[in-house]
């Protein structure tokens, strides 16, 4: 998959973990290499490099992330637990399910997810049916419709975590008005 310096600009921006492992953010004044979720404080613009690989980033005297753990992707979470939230992302999972499926008790998944991505295993799982919402949105689906198929309940619901994940309502996204 060939990515744009804008749609990569964008990722990195608006903390878009879909494109972790994609390419790398590398910040010049720091010389730290992220993903482009990393949730540190962020760059400049005009501070902003892009790499397509790791090593790459390493060839050009960028060092990994201590707060993404950039070094470590995509070895940060167990694969078989990502790939079940993965394709969790047309319904709501709770933390039982989970931790049945993990085949862990909840705690040990909380503590893993909260020292390497800072948030609890379901706000990483309502982000990425957030985000995958917003990719249905600006791809010209209904607002309610991809709501409904990321799993969401309430309209009203959807629409406060989606400003709060994006910044804005999922309307400002429709490319269909």
């Amino acid at each position: 998959m060939v990515v744009t310096y804008e749609k990569m600009l964008e990722a990195t921006l608006n903390r878009n973990a879909a494109y972790d492992g994609e390419f790398f953010v590398g910040v010049r004044t720091t010389k730290i290499y992220c993903l482009p979720s990393c949730k540190a404080k962020k760059p400049f613009i005009k501070n902003i490099m892009f790499f397509k690989t790791r090593e790459e980033a390493i060839t050009a005297g960028f060092r990994g992330c201590k707060r993404c753990k950039s070094e470590f992707f995509p070895y940060i979470t167990p694969e078989w637990l990502m790939t079940y939230i993965k394709q969790s992302k047309h319904t709501k999972i709770n933390e039982i399910k989970l931790a049945k499926v993990a085949g862990v008790n909840i705690s040990t998944i909380r503590r893993y997810f909260k020292s390497h991505f800072q948030i609890t295993p379901i706000a990483y799982h309502r982000r990425l049916r957030i985000t995958n919402a917003k990719k249905m949105i600006v791809e010209g689906k209904n607002c309610s419709i991809a709501a409904y198929r990321s799993g969401v309940k309430s309209i009203s619901g959807f629409r406060d975590a989606f400003i709060k994940e994006h910044g804005s309502p999922p309307g400002k996204f429709c490319t269909n008005r």
